[in-house]
């Protein structure tokens, strides 16, 4: 019985280390099961303390962390060294460094040592971290892993993308957050928004921070973006790509955005606005939008030419469009205004609910303004619907609302017309249907009452001191009108000059005292309105209630107040008497409105009475009140007078004579 026991508690013993032995062996092929066949060689790895000594070399090692459940990162190396403190260091290194499941960043690095324990690693030497769409961050080194997941440089780094790159103070990104921040000082210098040659655009910004989840880019220390000569600056802005490492999808600038520097023509430009947004369009082009700038109340832009001729663009909001390489418009919505304020002319301001700025090479060359249009140049004004303003030729067109005409004016004067232009040189066009009425001229004897005009076309000259009248053409002040197809009135002068088809009317002051009207047409007309004369030339006829004088050249004396006094009459002068059918000719006649006469000289004189009797004289008078011509013959002044007497009748009751 005895021995029977002790069998049994051998076997029991037998069992228990046998048992033992299996399970000591299974956690041996499960702990080496994974790892490469290794085999000892001599290590060149230096130990970082005495307690560090290499155990064993993998070759082609791959290893895996991970935290939790997550992959964390994966490391593929050419060769590992295994230290007795559980370190490795891996040879010819590439690491996916993984969020939410999916590879984020990948890193080469010539060395990398691991901490399996806490999850780090770090770089030895020159490293490089690669984003998406061929992007890259290269430092001197990079440490990674730990708690909070991090990859941070050590020192500087550049980061390179296609058709940009840049250099921070250094780098760091989180891998749970997909998180990349440059700090210490950015600057990013991207050709692709130039042509070929052109300069580049630079981004400088003490911090960056890139959200890769959102595709989202914030500047929260400030932007400054360089362009040539150009400068913006804005205290933060964000970027939203079109996806990780995408292309630029909108840009949000914050209020106040800043814009200064000099253009390629060497204009000097300043720009003020309040948020500003820039958003992506189809086919590489952009769209812009401002609000006004803060304590402003305006999106504000001018800029200054090398002639010194200073621009100013202002608006309560800003939109516009252009592509990579130039702007191709920006327009004001809301109210806008534009001043143009050349070294040798007076300002003009545009005022109107919308305005378009034109460019081409990237300078503005037209504007473009509807609904409300204001125009303002020195003293005169010109109102509409739609004005084209050329900045570079300086002329302009406006037109009116439909149903509506344009309306322009200065303090001597309105003017109302289908069109206005302005052309080059400061003169100012009206066109179709123009009428308007003026002040009296500079001179001080003239009259307070308007002078009124009408024509096809006006073109006011010289700051409107010359106005120039064409198609049927009118000119008048009160019952006094010059009429003609084409008048020229010069203001500061007081002249006015006429030619086609003119005709006049005037008053002439008459014996005792009675007012008449006098009409002239002739091809020619100058009226010097300061100096009381008024010349007619070409077919020349003067018409009155009385008679009508037919001449080549009529120079006519007018009273302050306007009023023919006397006309010379010259060149083939010729007098009807519209009561009798009187015709008196000569070479020349003088007209004496006051006294009721002409006085005719010729060689001879001849004086033709409706019945066919004659008179010829060197010098007669008509006396038109009595009706009476009277011969101022002398003895050198022969005259001759055909008398024919009218058949007399047989007197009541004679016996007639027998033959």
């Amino acid at each position: 019985m005895k021995s029977r026991l002790v069998l049994l508690r051998r076997l029991s013993f037998f069992v228990l280390v046998l048992w033992t032995a299996v399970l000591a062996g299974s956690f041996l092929n499960r702990r080496f099961r994974h790892r490469p066949p290794t085999e000892p060689v001599e290590v060149e790895a230096t130990p970082r303390d005495a307690r560090e000594q290499p155990v064993r070399v993998h070759k082609g090692f791959t290893y895996s962390d991970t935290l939790g459940i997550e992959p964390n990162f994966r490391i593929s190396a050419r060769e590992a060294v295994e230290f007795s403190n559980g370190w490795y260091e891996f040879r010819s290194v590439q690491v996916s460094l993984y969020h939410e499941g999916r590879v984020a960043y990948g890193l080469v690095s010539e060395t990398l040592r691991l901490d399996p324990v806490r999850h780090e690693a770090e770089t030895g030497g020159e490293a490089e971290v690669s984003l998406e769409g061929g992007v890259a961050l290269h430092a001197g080194g990079f440490t990674l892993g730990g708690p909070e997941r991090l990859i941070q440089s050590r020192g500087p780094a550049t980061f390179a993308g296609p058709e940009w790159g840049g250099v921070a103070g250094g780098a760091v990104g989180s891998l749970g957050r997909n998180t990349l921040e440059l700090f210490g000082g950015v600057s990013l210098i991207w050709r692709g928004a130039t042509p070929s040659g052109g300069p580049a655009l630079i981004l400088l910004a003490p911090r960056v921070f890139y959200d890769r989840q959102q595709a989202l880019i914030r500047f929260n220390d400030g932007l400054t973006v360089l362009k040539g000569r150009m400068r913006v600056r804005t205290g933060r802005a964000e970027l939203q790509l079109a996806g990780p490492e995408g292309d630029l999808r909108r840009a949000t600038l914050a209020a106040p955005v800043l814009l200064d520097g000099v253009l390629d023509d060497g204009s000097n430009v300043e720009a003020a606005a309040g948020m500003t947004v820039l958003e992506g369009l189809p086919e590489a082009r952009y769209r812009l939008t401002a609000d006004p700038a803060p304590g402003v109340g305006w999106a504000t832009a001018n800029w200054t030419d090398h002639a010194g001729d200073w621009r100013e663009f202002k608006s309560w909001w800003l939109v516009g469009e252009g592509s990579r390489t130039a702007w191709e418009w920006l327009e004001g919505q809301g109210l806008a205004c534009a001043t143009d304020l050349a070294h040798d002319n007076d300002p003009r301001t545009v005022r109107a609910d919308r305005m378009r700025l034109l460019f081409e090479s990237g300078q503005a060359v037209r504007a473009v303004a509807t609904d409300e249009v204001r125009v303002d140049s020195g003293q005169q004004w010109a109102e509409g619907a739609e004005l084209d303003l050329s900045l570079v030729g300086r002329t302009f067109s406006l037109q009116p609302a439909p149903g509506k005409r344009v309306a322009l004016g200065s303090p001597d004067g309105r003017t109302w017309c289908d069109k206005l232009e302005g052309l080059q040189g400061g003169d100012v066009v009206a066109r179709g249907q123009v009428t308007g009425s003026l002040n009296a001229g500079a001179h001080p004897a003239t009259e307070a009452v308007p002078i009124r005009f009408a024509a096809g076309t006006a073109t006011a000259a010289d700051g409107g001191d010359r106005l120039n009248l064409q198609g049927e053409a009118r000119l008048w002040q009160g019952d006094r009108l010059i009429r003609a197809d084409r008048l020229d009135y010069d203001r500061s002068t007081d002249i006015v000059i006429g030619e086609g088809n003119v005709f006049t009317t005037a008053h002439a002051a008459r014996q005792g005292g009675t007012a008449g009207v006098v009409d002239v047409r002739s091809r020619r007309v100058r009226y010097d309105r300061a100096g009381g004369m008024v010349t007619y030339e070409g077919d020349v006829q003067l018409d009155d209630r009385q008679a009508r004088a037919s001449c080549q050249r009529l120079l006519g004396n007018m009273d302050s107040n306007g009023n023919l006094v006397t006309a010379d009459l010259d060149g083939g002068v010729t007098i009807n008497d519209r009561a009798t059918g009187r015709m008196l000719s000569g070479q020349k006649a003088r007209f004496m409105v006051e006294d009721g006469f002409f006085e005719v000289w010729g060689d001879p004189v001849l004086v033709k009475e409706a019945g066919g009797n004659q008179i010829k004289a060197n010098h007669l008078q008509w006396q038109r009140a009595s009706n009476t011509v009277v011969v101022l013959g002398a003895e050198d002044n022969p005259s001759e007078t055909l008398y024919h007497a009218t058949q007399g009748r047989p007197t009541p009751g004679a016996p007639r004579r027998k033959p």
